[in-house]
């Protein structure tokens, strides 16, 4: 099912959508959509899933009704974990939940607000062909009156490659083995991942799905605040950058700052820990993305695979209980605790 465009969005948006899979055909692009809806079925077809895995580019148009739709979350996390350029289409004003933020995170944005002008669908007609044609999307949006700057700040998407360097000359110096850079793991990006895929696959209703990923924003960035101090590229009395959610459990002095009583060889074991983790996280997530695309591409037939289900239900409890082990460690470093993560150990049991 090879097409230039994927077309995400909510039913209360069908008939601007029909508009625009139009105005698309007609200058050129190739356009899908499920004109029936998704919202009309009880699941996510597999339709669904190979119209995002043979398309170009997707298309998330967004609303206040698209943002509350779990299965518009799932497909933004097929696009990601397949490595999709994402346009997201602002077509009525809305507040771009946690559990998107890493798919969206340092992207352009084409915002129509709400007018459906022949000069708005030439401008991203223009931006896919673009995009298709190998241009990066700020290279796409150059000079686009629709196109906005990001407003989700870019995050590192890639755990560093190591450096593939045995046998190099280096300054005309021959090094044994080369300089063999230790491969590292973004803890943002492996937030990130967790958020958007992880967390949207388990099946919780969009209400506990933003608790939960209001919860681990924290929690990865706090994991991240610690290193960069332990690492010298932050001071010590630097706050955790997000807010502590609300329904977290507070020791008295706790003010989103490492703990004044904290000795540096605690830290030093911590941090470890923090690493280790965060590549075991990695790997496990390598594996669960392989086992929900089978899923996925399989539906209803998917479902109902007990052996897949129960290799994707070990996955999911493996990095949850990473994640407990990480809510732990924080909250001996900050004084807060998450919840959440001991919460997942148990809708999954």
């Amino acid at each position: 099912m090879a097409t230039d465009v994927f077309i995400s969005y909510r039913r209360k948006d069908s008939e601007f959508v029909k508009q625009l899979h139009q105005e698309l055909t007609s200058r050129g692009v190739a356009a899908w959509f499920d004109k029936e809806s998704i919202e009309v079925a009880d699941h996510w077809r597999t339709s669904i899933a190979e119209g995002i895995r043979g398309c170009k580019v997707f298309v998330l148009v967004l609303s206040p009704d698209a943002v509350e739709s779990v299965n518009i979350r799932k497909e933004v996390d097929l696009a990601e974990r397949h490595g999709k350029p994402i346009i997201p289409l602002m077509w009525r004003k809305t507040d771009i939940p946690v559990a998107f933020e890493y798919a969206l995170a340092g992207i352009q944005w084409i915002d129509f607000n709400e007018v459906a002008s022949p000069e708005n669908f030439g401008q991203l007609a223009d931006v896919i062909k673009r995009l298709i044609g190998g241009s990066s999307m700020a290279e796409a949006t150059s000079g686009k009156e629709v196109a906005k700057e990001a407003t989700i700040p870019a995050v590192e998407k890639e755990a560093a490659p190591a450096v593939a360097t045995e046998g190099r000359q280096l300054g005309g110096q021959r090094k044994l083995g080369g300089l063999k850079k230790k491969q590292t793991v973004s803890p943002m990006a492996v937030g990130g991942l967790v958020i958007s895929g992880v967390v949207t696959t388990f099946g919780l209703d969009v209400a506990d799905q933003d608790f939960v990923n209001g919860e681990l924003k924290w929690l990865f960035s706090a994991a991240d605040n610690f290193l960069k101090i332990r690492q010298g590229e932050a001071d010590r009395n630097q706050p955790v950058g997000v807010p502590i959610p609300a329904d977290a459990k507070r020791d008295g002095p706790a003010n989103n700052q490492l703990l004044g009583s904290l000795d540096d060889f605690d830290m030093q074991i911590w941090q470890g820990q923090i690493e280790s983790g965060f590549k075991r996280i990695d790997t496990y997530l390598r594996n669960l993305n392989i086992l929900l695309d089978q899923e996925a591409f399989k539906g209803e037939a998917g479902k109902g695979d007990v052996y897949l289900q129960n290799q994707i239900k070990a996955a999911r409890m493996e990095i949850v209980k990473i994640l407990q082990e990480m809510a732990q460690l924080m909250n001996q470093a900050y004084g807060i605790r998450v919840t959440s993560p001991d919460q997942l150990a148990e809708f999954l049991a």
